[in-house]
């Protein structure tokens, strides 16, 4: 029987602060506006990038931002470091058997870039980034997809991530969550009911046994 690990990629595997808050800040200030509140940028964490700033920019052009925020971003995926333990726990939970999948709401070039460059991508089975799904993540459609693509039932994986995004995905999908405490959330992520939560990737093995 196939068993996954499925995680989110962006405060889950990789610390993206620099890289996405850079371009978040970047963005807000070619385009002429005040910066949001922490809340609100916190509260629209996760989701894909049109989402993003329909959610911080109601009303207004999203695309407009989009592409300034992307066109920051090139060349700058070296801002984006793996966390620490990132690639020993997907090693070791690749030696153990378990398939890998990546359920992130990035656009795919970004994301295949950030992992290539991160040395974490040769652990990793299937990635489908926001652009291979019609319904993203929180939508169960983003989660399933991964798990057709890589024959494992919802009931023999588990979503890891950092945000309500992740575990709203993982519950719509009936997979079991895992919020992490060290993403954009922090430990805030609690307030989401995850099945479990860890402060530490490490952690991940005691659920997994």
């Amino acid at each position: 029987m196939k068993k996954a690990v499925l995680f989110d990629v962006d405060g889950t595997l990789i610390d993206a602060w620099e890289f996405i808050h850079g371009a978040i800040v970047h963005t807000i200030k070619v385009h002429g506006h005040k910066m949001p509140s922490k809340k609100v940028i916190k509260d629209a964490m996760g989701h894909p990038l049109l989402a993003f700033y329909e959610t911080v920019f109601p009303g207004l052009d999203p695309k407009l931002f989009a592409k300034t925020h992307d066109d920051f971003q090139q060349g700058k995926f070296d801002l984006g470091k793996p966390f620490p333990k990132a690639r020993e726990t997907l090693k070791r939970l690749k030696s153990q058997g378990f398939l890998i999948g990546v359920v992130s709401n990035r656009t795919k070039n970004s994301l295949h870039t950030t992992l290539k460059k991160a040395k974490l991508l040769e652990f990793i089975d299937v990635v489908v980034s926001a652009e291979d799904v019609a319904h993203p993540k929180p939508n169960k459609e983003h989660v399933l997809k991964t798990l057709e693509l890589l024959r494992v039932n919802p009931k023999d994986a588990i979503l890891v991530g950092d945000t309500d995004m992740d575990i709203l995905a993982g519950k719509n999908a009936k997979v079991q969550t895992v919020g992490v405490t060290y993403g954009f959330l922090g430990k805030s992520i609690k307030e989401h009911n995850p099945d479990f939560v860890i402060d530490d990737l490490e952690e991940l093995f005691e659920l997994v046994k």
